[in-house]
């Protein structure tokens, strides 16, 4: 049994960690991503945020939208970005009650902006709830997001621009 123990040993160490996982592996935590792979994690961090999009509810008053705001992106967007929101409901990408709910994000690219940063752009699809022939239609609408990593690691989004819709009088 002792001699059994004293190989095991040897064996460990002229390993040396040669059984440690590679450094390219992506870490994931709940609601953010900490990659070694940036741009899968740019990515996967969109998604996920496209996703929450879905769950936000704009119509509530603004100290109950500023609070499903943090539960929803807290661990997504920076504290900055997130602020803004706060203060500023209306301003937060989410549902609202005169158009149909964000239903996903489509990227189209992901580009770097620098050490530890992204732009990544793309068309918010709409989607309505209501099936049938008066289901409301709206055309997507491009997005952009700037995504950097934090000091932790973590991936956040920094910036995200909509265009606002311009109707023109005839």
């Amino acid at each position: 049994m002792l001699a059994l123990l004293a190989v095991s040993v040897v064996m460990l160490v002229a390993c040396d960690g040669a059984s440690a996982p590679p450094a390219r592996q992506l870490v994931r935590g709940a609601d953010s991503a900490a990659p070694l792979e940036p741009e899968r994690a740019v990515r996967q961090l969109v998604a996920l945020f496209a996703a929450r999009m879905r769950t936000v509810s704009l119509v509530a008053p603004d100290s109950i939208a500023a609070s499903r705001l943090q539960e929803a992106y807290g661990t997504l967007v920076t504290p900055d970005l997130l602020s803004d929101w706060m203060a500023r409901p209306t301003a937060a990408p989410g549902r609202r009650i005169s158009s149909p709910s964000p239903d996903r994000l489509d990227v189209r690219t992901v580009q770097p902006a620098g050490v530890d940063e992204y732009l990544v752009t793309g068309a918010l699809i709409y989607g309505s709830r209501a099936p049938g022939a008066g289901a409301v239609r709206v055309a997507p609408r491009p997005v952009r997001l700037h995504v950097r990593r934090s000091g932790d690691g973590t991936w956040r989004i920094s910036m995200f621009e909509q265009p606002a819709t311009s109707v023109s009088a005839s």
